[in-house]
């Protein structure tokens, strides 16, 4: 399980949302003063990520929490969101190609595919139980 510390921002019925700083490993590595993304988070500052998670606990605005992720679900996420998409444009820009209907009907086709595999991805992640929890100090 990864976990995150996080705050309650919002409740709905059967949600919260909960808002985490976004952690970086750059402070652990040696390389740390000649690397880019140090210097560039350095400069950006405090990044925060807000997530929606489906919870029957009385939680309340303010409230820390930790937000546990399973690493299966997240690995399973990171794959649908970044591989789905690119295939089903390069899937879609081979069919348009296969057809000789054009260079610009590929790159339409391309794109098409692009937005319907994002359109599946979202669809699927809507609709699907991915094991994120919400527990409290009194949970730990």
């Amino acid at each position: 399980m990864i976990e995150q510390k996080a705050t309650v921002i919002r409740r709905d019925a059967h949600q919260v949302w909960v808002e985490a700083e976004r952690q970086s490993t750059c402070g652990q590595c040696q390389a740390r003063k000649g690397c880019g993304t140090g210097l560039l988070a350095k400069h950006i500052g405090q990044r925060f990520s807000r997530i929606a998670v489906k919870t029957n606990k009385n939680l309340k605005i303010g409230q820390n929490v930790v937000v546990s992720i399973p690493e299966q679900a997240l690995l399973s996420g990171a794959f649908m969101m970044y591989l789905v998409p690119l295939l089903m444009l390069f899937a879609s820009a081979t069919l348009a190609r296969m057809a000789n209907s054009g260079e610009l009907v590929e790159i339409i086709a391309g794109l098409s595919g692009l937005l319907a595999g994002f359109f599946l991805v979202k669809k699927r992640l809507k609709n699907k139980n991915t094991g994120v929890q919400v527990k409290t100090t009194e949970d730990l």
